[in-house]
């Protein structure tokens, strides 16, 4: 998406947003990092670090940056509708008169949401319409806002597993915001037997695997590329009084340690485009940060090619539950 909307960027002849500092909100990877003015506020921990290495500012924080800090705004419109709402409220914090351009794919709905701006902006102008993408310009208006905490999007949602009532926390652009995802479920059906000991919940999301891991852990850990991921994992694993450390990352932290079981439902996603390379990487690297015995256990849909990619890693790839959409897959680092 990102190399699409520098495209329609370039071509425009007269360029505001490349005088002065500009903040470009929820970027991909580094293919904006090119605006040598910019700096990034990022909700995935690896476009974060793209943005670092190409000598820019990175932020990867749920929470918005000093806005106050930036002459301009432009935001790269998300496919999650509760999250584009989440940034347009952020926007109240900018000064008066603050230029702010969005941009984003048709398909990401940024027609609709540019009918929905809230009465601190003044009325988009569009400005360009190239790559199947589209730029819009506003700017803060006088009118005074301040914006909802994080905590207010918060939404609890309620489930069943062994004829027990449970619940977990969300956020918006968390996975599974209206409901628990059935593979997940199907997962922690498959949970009882996993070695006691040292535990990961990789690509954690809201924390509802965690949540359940949590018992059978003497040390548990939970980690995400996104940080407003973490800030659900935090208030579910809260609401419990649960102790585990949250670390957001894009992979496994290299400093994570060993594991008696590392445990996932693993993305195959990013953005709207399939990514089958996160899950591969994180299977070839689950088995360097488990201890001997230890145990990788995952859910995907039956479709995906993961039982080819644990037996190259592992040697072996055992199938523990089928549900004819759903399969969980097991293996042991002998």
């Amino acid at each position: 998406m990102s190399s699409a909307i520098l495209s329609m960027l370039g071509r425009q002849s007269s360029q505001p947003w490349t005088y002065g500092s500009l903040l470009v909100i929820h970027p991909g990877g580094g293919e904006l990092a090119g605006l040598s003015n910019s700096s990034a506020w990022c909700f995935h921990a690896g476009h974060a670090d793209a943005w670092k290495a190409a000598g820019h500012n990175a932020f990867c924080q749920a929470q918005a940056p000093d806005l106050t800090a930036y002459d301009g705004v432009l935001m790269l419109v998300a496919k999650e509708k509760e999250l584009n709402h989440y940034l347009l409220e952020q926007l109240a914090l900018l000064p008066a008169n603050t230029p702010v351009w969005f941009a984003g794919e048709k398909r990401s709905g940024i027609q609709p949401l540019m009918k929905k701006l809230p009465n601190w902006l003044q009325p988009p102008q569009k400005l360009a319409s190239a790559n199947h993408c589209l730029l819009f310009a506003s700017a803060r208006n006088q009118q005074a806002h301040e914006p909802a905490p994080l905590a207010s999007y918060a939404k609890t949602l309620t489930y069943e597993l062994d004829n027990q009532p449970k619940s977990f926390v969300t956020l918006p652009g968390v996975f599974s915001r209206e409901h628990i995802d059935p593979a997940t479920l199907l997962l922690l059906q498959h949970i009882k037997d996993l070695p006691k000991g040292r535990g990961l919940d990789f690509a954690c999301g809201a924390g509802v695997i965690a949540q359940q891991v949590s018992p059978l852990t003497t040390e548990l850990m939970a980690c995400d590329v996104s940080p407003i991921a973490i800030a659900a994992s935090r208030m579910t694993l809260e609401k419990e009084a649960i102790n585990a450390e949250l670390r957001l990352a894009d992979g496994i932290p290299e400093d994570a340690g060993q594991f008696d079981f590392i445990i996932s439902n693993p993305p195959f996603h990013t953005g709207q485009k399939t990514d089958y390379e996160i899950a591969r990487r994180f299977i070839k690297d689950a088995k360097q940060h488990l201890n001997k015995q230890g145990v990788l256990r995952i859910v995907a849909n039956r479709f995906l090619p993961w039982p080819e990619v644990i037996e190259s890693a592992f040697t072996h790839c055992d199938t523990i539950a089928d549900d004819g959409r759903y399969r969980v897959y097991h293996a042991t680092y002998r």
